[in-house]
């Protein structure tokens, strides 16, 4: 009898930990004896990973918590390189969080011989293009969640699958959105706005303020309007209410619950990142909004190379959904962008039609394999 297959998961921050974690449940209902390893955090250790990190209880994701958590990264990669020489896994499965998987994928194909696979590619598209060499270099197959990436994979003779985005499987569907305004304490006789200022301190304190003058204008422009905020686990409540203080709105806020929030949400104001797919992917009209600070928008436009920010809109190469950025994210542009979305039929119809063509794109019927279908593939299971 052969011995048992040994991979090692590296993911970082928290998103990475979770996509990796649905990916072993499947890997280990299907062969039950496999030895997984690596790095992640609380999710992929409940799926049965043995860690040898927990780093992705950090977050470690921008610049300033990376020179932040230095040494703790550091002490990490080290581990980790030690754990790869010992174990000698027959794949090394690096999942996003570039800036430490391609220092490893280099260590791992040079020193090791590893056979790798990366699985959520680095924004290449975006910004550092010259990470495709590193790619090039070290990597056996890439796992792609977006489907353009594969004609960029392609074009430079990297082996490359689309798995489809793991975005889709997340989303429920259903069935009674009146009963899930009942279950969340929502009135079913209003028309509801759903406001979702982001799960950050930094985008509460320059979303939450242009928000919520847009809500008091809309609320005087529409009698029937209740508004709806899902707080995010990773914010004080109070906080985030302190936002309403001097305001007079008909709002009710729940703690976390987004995905039903939006399901049932007649129209939606958004934060640019996850969320805002996670909107896209439920087929509900809405408006992305961005602001940062003027040091990071004025680098940010120096070194991103795409036209638009909304991933529902970059993934079709047109603006399918509204971005009010910077400067253009203020009361008065987005009462105007959501007045027209609540009253304007045709705009909504056209929009959720077009969200539909984006969701189907992204769906697993049209990837090459699914991702644990893949890691089978590589390791010949």
């Amino acid at each position: 009898m052969s011995a048992p297959k040994k991979i090692v998961i590296i993911a970082g921050e928290e998103s990475g930990d979770i996509h990796a974690a649905n990916m072993v449940r499947e890997l280990f209902a299907y062969q039950p004896e496999l030895e997984i390893s690596g790095v992640g955090g609380r999710h992929m250790e409940a799926a049965g990973v043995h860690l040898i990190s927990d780093l992705a209880r950090y977050g470690v994701t921008g610049l300033t918590e990376v020179i932040r958590h230095a040494r703790i990264i550091k002490k990490t990669f080290k581990q980790v390189k030690e754990h790869l020489q010992q174990v000698k896994p027959d794949l090394l499965i690096l999942v996003d969080y570039p800036g430490f998987n391609l220092r490893l994928a280099k260590f791992a194909k040079q020193q090791l011989g590893l056979r790798i696979l990366y699985y959520i590619s680095p924004q290449i598209w975006a910004w550092k293009a010259n990470r495709i060499e590193t790619i090039k270099a070290c990597i056996d197959r890439m796992a792609v969640i977006l489907p353009f990436e594969k004609n960029i994979y392609q074009k430079a003779g990297v082996p490359v699958s689309f798995v489809g985005h793991p975005l889709v499987d997340k989303i429920p569907n259903y069935d009674n959105l009146l009963s899930v305004r009942e279950k969340l304490g929502l009135p079913a006789d209003k028309t509801l706005l759903a406001i979702l200022p982001g799960s950050r301190r930094n985008e509460i304190e320059r979303l939450l303020p242009v928000l919520v003058k847009s809500a008091e204008k809309l609320s005087n422009q529409f009698s029937n309007l209740h508004i709806v905020l899902p707080i995010a686990g990773t914010l004080d409540t109070e906080y985030v209410k302190s936002f309403f203080k001097n305001c007079q709105l008909p709002i009710t806020f729940i703690n976390g619950q987004a995905l039903d929030v939006v399901a049932c949400s007649d129209c939606v104001a958004v934060a640019s990142g996850t969320a805002s797919l996670e909107c896209a992917l439920l087929l509900k009209p809405m408006c992305i909004i961005y602001k940062g600070s003027l040091l990071t928008y004025i680098a940010a436009m120096k070194l991103i190379k795409v036209k638009y920010l909304g991933l529902c809109n970059l993934l079709q190469n047109q603006m399918i959904v509204p971005e009010l950025l910077q400067y253009d994210c203020n009361e008065h542009e987005l009462t105007r962008m959501l007045s027209d979305l609540l009253t304007n039929n045709e705009t909504k119809e056209q929009m959720v039609t077009k969200l539909k063509v984006l969701k189907k794109s992204l769906s697993a019927e049209e990837a090459d394999h699914t991702i644990s279908e893949l890691v089978k593939l590589e390791l010949s299971i």
